[in-house]
Order: C-alpha cells, then sequence, then structure tokens
C-alpha cells in the first residue's frame, strides 16, 4: 500500500503502536459463555468445549447423542469518541462541499472533531458440530475471530487549502485474528478409589493468521478489512477437568499452544519510510471452577497470563470473570455475570443473556455486555441437540 502524503501519513502510523487502547472484546465464543461473564473453563457444555476447555466435551447428560452450533456470532466495539457517527457526519459534509461550498463552517468543525479519536471492534464466529459419547466425545469446530484498532489524525493543512478529494487527514489502524478448523477428543476417567472423574481432552486445528495495516483517508475510510496478509499452520488446544466432588468442576485450559507472528503490510511514505506491525498468536492458560446442580449454575474463570495482539503495539488483556445460570426445567436460562480486567488497556463488563430450549431440542441464546464509554457486545447463537 503506497500512501502519497508528504509527512501525516507516517506520522500517524509511527504514532499508532504508543496509543494506549480500550478493548472491545467480547467476553466470550459464545452466547451462554458471553452471556455469564466469559466463562467455560469449567462450565462449558460438550457443544462449547473448542472455545473454552476442550476436556468439557465430556460435559453431557446421558440422553445427549448429538448437537449442533450453527453458528455463534459475536460483535462487539467500544467507541468512547463516538467516532463512528463522527466520520458518517463528516463524510456525508465531505460530499456536499465540492457543490455546497455554504457547508464549509459544518465541514471544518467536522473535520476537528475527527482529531485523536480512536475505536476498536471485534467479531467471533463458532460452529459445532458433535457427537458425545462415553468412549471419545468428538467434535467437529470451526472459529474465527478478528479485531482491529484505528486512530485519526487531522491536518492543519486541510483547513488551509481544502479539497475534499485528496486531503491529508487521516485515519490509521491494525486488524488482526484467527480462523480455526480443527477436531476435539476427549476421554473421561473414572478413579474408582476415590470416587471421583478426571477428563482430558486435546484440540489439533488448522490455524491461519490474518493481519492488516489500515491507512486512509478519513474522507473514505471505512473500518472494514480487505486483503489481509495470512499464513497458516498447526496449532492445539489442551485441556483437563475435574471433579473432587459431586457438582463441582475444576478446569484448565492451554489454548494455541504452538506460539504464531505474522507480520502486516508495509505503509510506503513519499521518501521511502515504511511502517510495519506484527501480529501474534501466543498460548492462553485459563483456570477455572464451577458448581452445577441443574437448575443453578455459578462459574469462576481467571487468565492465567495476558495476551498481547501486536508486538510493537501497547495492548494487552487479561481478565477475571464470575457468571451464574438459573435454568428453568431445561427449557429457559436467565444469566448473567461480570468480567474484570486486570490491565489497563482494557474495560471491565457487565454481562447479561437469555436462552430458550423448547423440549431440550432446539435452542437460542442471546446476550449482551456493557462497559463504560460506548463499550458494548451482543451475541446470538442457535442450537440443536439429540
Amino acid at each position: 500500500m503506497n500512501i502519497n502524503r508528504s509527512g501525516i501519513s507516517l506520522m500517524v502510523a509511527a504514532a499508532l503502536p504508543l496509543v494506549s487502547f480500550s478493548s472491545a472484546a467480547y467476553t466470550g465464543m459464545d452466547a451462554r459463555g458471553g452471556a455469564m461473564g466469559g466463562t467455560g473453563v469449567a462450565s462449558a457444555s460438550y457443544l462449547t468445549a473448542a472455545f473454552y476447555n476442550p476436556a468439557m466435551a465430556t460435559n453431557y447428560k446421558s440422553n445427549d447423542d448429538f448437537g449442533m452450533l450453527l453458528p455463534s456470532i459475536n460483535v462487539s466495539a467500544h467507541d468512547a469518541d463516538d467516532m463512528m457517527t463522527k466520520l458518517d457526519d463528516f463524510q456525508n459534509l465531505n460530499d456536499r462541499l465540492e457543490n455546497d461550498p455554504s457547508v464549509r463552517g459544518e465541514w471544518e468543525d467536522a473535520l476537528r472533531a475527527l482529531d485523536n479519536g480512536q475505536i476498536a471492534a471485534e467479531t467471533k464466529v463458532g460452529m459445532v458440530v458433535s457427537i458425545p459419547n462415553r468412549f471419545v466425545s468428538a467434535s467437529l469446530f470451526a472459529k474465527a475471530s478478528v479485531a482491529a484498532f484505528a486512530v485519526t489524525e487531522v491536518a492543519e493543512s486541510d483547513f488551509t487549502n481544502p479539497n475534499p478529494n485528496d486531503l491529508d487527514s487521516m485515519a490509521t489502524g491494525l486488524a488482526g485474528g484467527t480462523v480455526d478448523l480443527g477436531v476435539t477428543l476427549a476421554k473421561s476417567f473414572e478413579l474408582s478409589a476415590y470416587g471421583k472423574r478426571f477428563s482430558v481432552g486435546v484440540s489439533p486445528k488448522f490455524q491461519t493468521l490474518v493481519a492488516l495495516n489500515m491507512m486512509e483517508s478519513v474522507s473514505t475510510f471505512d473500518f472494514e478489512i480487505d486483503d489481509p496478509e495470512q499464513s497458516s499452520a498447526f496449532n492445539m488446544d489442551l485441556g483437563v477437568s475435574y471433579q473432587p466432588v459431586e457438582n463441582v468442576t475444576i478446569g484448565f485450559s492451554a489454548m494455541n499452544l504452538i506460539s504464531q507472528e505474522l507480520e502486516t503490510n508495509k505503509i510506503i511514505g513519499d521518501a521511502g519510510e515504511s511502517y510495519s506491525a506484527t501480529f501474534m498468536v501466543e498460548p492462553q492458560y485459563k483456570l477455572g471452577a464451577a458448581y452445577a446442580n441443574g437448575w443453578f449454575t455459578v462459574a469462576a474463570d481467571v487468565d492465567l497470563n495476558k495476551q498481547q495482539s501486536f508486538k510493537q503495539f501497547d495492548y494487552s488483556t487479561q481478565f477475571a470473570k464470575l457468571g451464574v445460570e438459573l435454568d428453568a426445567w431445561q427449557w429457559a436460562q436467565l444469566r448473567a455475570g461480570y468480567s474484570h480486567s486486570m490491565t489497563d488497556h482494557a474495560e471491565s463488563l457487565m454481562t447479561a443473556g437469555i436462552g430458550f430450549t423448547p423440549f431440550g431440542a432446539f435452542g437460542f441464546d442471546l446476550a449482551g455486555q456493557f462497559g463504560q464509554d460506548n463499550n458494548y457486545g451482543v451475541s446470538a447463537q442457535l442450537v440443536f441437540t439429540l
């Protein structure tokens, strides 16, 4: 990508890694876990085990023979500066300026309102087909997670000689994510000497990394991820769970055991300077505990290490999570949770959601999250079980 700007483009690009963003991360990978604060390491069902802890694929009822989650869709955004609205307002005025000079004052005000704006967004999608059984519970899963961050910088030159078709004011962003396709295999063992149950699970997967360095005029920036850099590799998730007493589960998961890196495309200026960033996938370790008695579930998870998205980017996340679920005869569920941020780069979030599972076969789950400064997320999924 070549940007024909004398100085402002490289200045914004160089400044992006130094910006301290707040997270837009959706707390979970599915609507049920997301509504419960993002918990799942010790409370996921066999259908969502691949998202949280492969060992939980053994968490099924005696009448569960087959299940599908098609799909789970999660979207979140943190727009503390209300930049999406400001960008839309400015772009509408910019389209009018060439033929209507009377909007010049409004145009300048709208452009100044964009200076040093920040926005973050994330999208997650997951699908699972699962066959639980006492021999080896198996699931085929696909999941994708992509996060994007952007900052705007306004150039004074645009006020001196405004040209709506050739602005120096820029929006610069980074986007990165993964697309996984894999199989979860889990086995449960009864420890007869102690009357306890121990489960172990593994998820070998084919993983594609995507990363993109974005730079565009504020007049056309739309926060879309087009033509990213890509690389593919093998990765693996591991998990264990243990039931020390009836209704209590302790879980541990190690996700993305093989570290991966992908360099974004370079942004090149007139003088030949270039800027790129390195998207990282690093191992993530989580510990969880849950109590479930059929109609009531309470779960707690904690991230044991921080997660950093870009090597050059001062941004990392780590959460402690708590969630509860009330289940009315397996027909309807009410859920709530809290996700506490353990770093300065993310906000703590409140979560809530509902579920409907008439006849225990077909289900619909809906969840939402909210935090300070326009930090919102929503998730929905369809579930079918036999």
